[in-house]
């Protein structure tokens, strides 16, 4: 089943339902064939409700997600957050090179202490929030956004 199944007992309070969990509706215990079976407006009728899942936009995770009834209608919400993003220094170098940056970045390492130098060298994995990472953009005036696009453009090479 593609849709999350959740079970509104009191009002306004939704608990999840497992695939192939019973329920309770008043004094009645019902097995999850009931779920199967009846139509969306008869499960509605005792608190049953077969919500979509949220889409999530690309480079995006989610932090939490609940279900609420959002102007009538019972869906889950979610709230996300950008996904960590990561690049080998590879595709890193070469993102640089397609978007005129990696002088700058080489100039901007080369002023900075011998550990960023060695960091910048010899990590073979760099991950878009890293200190490192997000100090250089900084540096270089770049906005979160332009280092998400970085990172995403890096990931197709």
């Amino acid at each position: 089943m593609d849709k999350i199944v959740v079970q509104e007992s009191p009002v306004g309070t939704f608990t999840q339902l497992a695939t192939g969990q019973s329920f309770t509706f008043g004094d009645v215990q019902h097995g999850w064939q009931v779920i199967e079976l009846w139509p969306d407006q008869d499960l509605a009728a005792i608190g049953i409700f077969k919500v979509s899942p949220a889409t999530v936009a690309a480079g995006e995770e989610i932090v939490s997600a609940s279900v609420e009834r959002v102007d009538g209608v019972v869906k889950q919400v979610v709230i996300t957050q950008p996904a960590v993003l990561k690049a080998s220094a590879r595709q890193l170098r070469l993102a640089m090179n397609a978007t005129g940056l990696r002088d700058d970045i080489e100039e901007y390492v080369a002023s900075q202490s011998r550990d960023v130098q060695d960091s910048w060298q010899w990590t073979t994995e760099f991950e878009s929030t890293h200190p490192f990472v997000v100090g250089a953009a900084e540096q270089l005036n770049k906005s979160p956004e332009e280092l998400r696009a970085l990172f995403l453009l890096a990931q197709t090479f």
